[in-house]
């Protein structure tokens, strides 16, 4: 009798185990090769990336096309890399003539892959007359007035939470930290520029246009908007008398581009010739030491507060 006991506790533990191993063992669908794999937004600058990856953070799978330490004006992309675009959830590019590569891209995009030009929700400033033909009405380097930073983080929270609306309020609370530490940045460049002995901006390419006017400081370059413009002999003698006429002591030049025209100005000025990042694009050793826009932007105000003599 006490075996049979024994073994009808035996066999019901047997059976509780087994339920048990059956309840807790993961099902097919939950497979870890089989899970839902993240949508991918494809972008073409480093600002749009940093906005992307701000707002996006883990819930989305956000790719820059433009290879690290490349001068964005000149790229154009290969056929692996249109493909993974057109695969993507998103395809968000700077716009106004920034990437000439970008505006027949898109009209070859399949309805799937959401195209964002980000150009049709910033502040956009006129360019000057002369480089029209080039880049078209706009300057489009809009990412360095900090407020249209602040927009672009709103837009992608904005479409995002559309596209993936189970995820929204991870978006809206991401989008929120973002925006709180660009309104830091910004209220720091408004007190680090208020008061300064010299308010001219000198630098080889007109890419800093938006962080003049937003700071009010003059903006005076020697080649325009496109990066592979040469300059002429008469813009570099009229640079020349600027940079006399008005003391200026330092000539910043765009990293990633030849800094000649720059050189030689410091020495006809005796200025010192500096680098600046315009943000288009980072380098691999940018990237490693874990820049962002945010502490670029932090080193491009020391350099402007010490070139200006801000107290």
């Amino acid at each position: 009798m006490m075996d049979t006991k024994r073994l009808i506790v035996f066999g019901g533990v047997i059976v509780a185990i087994v339920i048990g191993m059956s309840f807790f063992s993961p099902k097919p669908q939950k497979k870890e090769g089989t899970t839902e794999a993240k949508a991918v937004v494809s972008v073409s600058t480093f600002s749009l990336y940093e906005v992307a990856t701000a707002v996006a953070g883990d819930a989305m799978d956000v790719r820059s096309i433009v290879p690290l330490g490349s001068d964005a004006h000149m790229f154009s992309p290969n056929p692996t890399q249109v493909a993974e675009i057109s695969s993507g959830a998103f395809f968000i590019f700077n716009g106004a003539g920034f990437e000439t590569w970008a505006e027949s891209l898109k009209n070859t995009l399949p309805k799937t892959t959401q195209i964002v030009d980000m150009s049709q929700y910033v502040a956009m400033q006129k360019s000057d007359e002369n480089e029209e033909h080039q880049h078209g009405a706009y300057d489009p380097h809009y990412w360095l007035d900090i407020d249209n930073m602040i927009k672009m983080t709103q837009t992608l929270d904005g479409e995002f939470s559309k596209r993936l609306p189970s995820k929204a309020e991870i978006f809206h609370g991401n989008a929120a930290t973002y925006i709180g530490e660009l309104q830091k940045l910004k209220a720091e460049y408004a007190k680090g520029l208020s008061e300064c002995k010299n308010r001219t901006l000198v630098s080889n390419h007109d890419a800093f246009g938006y962080l003049a006017h937003s700071n009010k400081l003059e903006n005076v370059s020697v080649i325009g908007l496109s990066s592979d413009e040469q300059p002429s002999a008469k813009n570099i003698a009229d640079i020349i008398s600027v940079v006399k006429e008005h003391g200026v002591k330092t000539i910043f030049f765009e990293e990633m581009i030849n800094d000649n025209v720059s050189q030689t100005i410091a020495r006809e000025t005796g200025a010192k010739a500096v680098p600046l990042q315009p943000l288009e694009n980072i380098s691999q050793d940018e990237l490693k030491s874990h820049q962002t826009y945010l502490t670029i932007m932090r080193e491009n105000l020391k350099k402007l507060r010490e070139a200006m003599e801000c107290r």
